[in-house]
């Protein structure tokens, strides 16, 4: 077991899932992230019985590779990223630098300290749209690739780089599929119908609502995350997804009215529909079980617990609501019918 653990972006969505349940366990964690308007030290303030130590710093910069030449972890979790779409159609130079060459620095302040382990966190829009078979580990293509949006393009050179340095010290990418649960900003798709519901306002869905996400609770991604770790080959890359049947972004949105005990009336289509909007992501996940890793199937019932979640906790998201659709009024304006 690696008893110094350093995980960057741990005020993140994901990040911070991982810290809660590393010190569940029992273990201290060095916290490295940027605390952008995307982190919330709320989301680890009730972390332990192990030890979380956050340092605001960007990943990206010389002092990083100071700070983790200093500390010398064994284990580097590397979370922190832009991760919105949205986002990356207008900050794309930021999206690089926070995702390409943070993943560059990163990687180098491994080597320099010599971390025995880094795990590279991915995801699968690197693929690119999925037109037939889910894909496998070996389908995604060098650089850029299928990938369209910015933030999927950046992401896809970053796992090029991670992998670059195989030969140098330990690492593995993991690419998971979307994810949703406790603590997710409502700028992200699930969480912003959530709230809309709590709050009785339309939910609205973009183009024809046919697009397809792998949607996975963030429990599982965090196990999975855990079975690479502990179980994992260094060099390889590893599709986390939940399996079973897929869900079209229509239904997801009506699955959320029904249960947060709203009409499915409120379940809107527009007209404005994002440019490049990928159709479906599909990836293959069984060289992940192959590791013991089990991820819950039970997309229903995880929904009720997420929005449950939010429900009891108003007082968070409520003021994150206005800054999150200012991102949205633009195009629901012009494509609300």
């Amino acid at each position: 077991m690696h008893e110094r653990i350093l995980v960057t972006g741990g005020l993140g969505f994901i990040g911070s899932a991982l810290i809660r349940r590393m010190t569940a366990q029992g273990r201290d964690v060095l916290n490295v992230d940027l605390d952008t308007y995307a982190g919330d030290g709320r989301r680890v303030a009730e972390a332990g019985p192990g030890t979380v130590r956050t340092i605001r710093l960007d990943v990206a910069v010389p002092e990083f590779t100071q700070l983790v030449r200093s500390e010398r972890p064994e284990l580097i979790v590397h979370c922190a990223a832009e991760s919105h779409v949205t986002r990356s159609e207008e900050q794309e130079d930021l999206f690089l630098h926070a995702n390409v060459v943070g993943t560059r620095r990163v990687m180098e302040a491994a080597t320099a300290a010599g971390a025995k382990l880094v795990i590279h966190v991915s995801t699968d829009e690197v693929y690119g749209p999925c037109t037939a078979d889910p894909f496998s580990e070996s389908d995604k293509l060098p650089g850029e690739g299928r990938a369209t949006s910015a933030y999927a393009r950046s992401k896809a050179q970053a796992d090029d780089i991670a992998s670059s340095f195989s030969d140098r010290i330990p690492v593995i990418v993991v690419r998971p599929s979307n994810c949703f649960g406790p603590w997710q900003h409502p700028e992200k798709a699930i969480p912003r119908w959530v709230t809309k519901a709590l709050l009785g306002k339309r939910l609205p869905v973009w183009g024809d609502g046919r697009h397809v996400r792998d949607w996975m609770f963030l429990d599982d991604l965090c196990a999975g995350i855990e079975a690479a770790i502990e179980r994992g080959t260094p060099g390889e890359v590893y599709n986390l997804a939940p399996g079973g049947p897929q869900w079209t972004n229509l239904e997801i949105a009506m699955l959320i009215a029904r249960t947060a005990g709203v009409s499915e009336d409120a379940v809107f289509l527009t007209r404005y529909d994002r440019p490049m909007h990928d159709r479906r992501y599909a990836i293959d996940a069984s060289k992940a079980r192959s590791l013991g890793w089990r991820p819950g199937a039970d997309l229903e019932r995880r929904l009720a617990e997420t929005i449950a979640w939010y429900r009891d906790h108003v007082d968070w998201w409520t003021p994150l609501v206005s800054e999150a659709e200012r991102l949205y009024a633009d195009s629901l304006e012009r494509g609300a019918s």
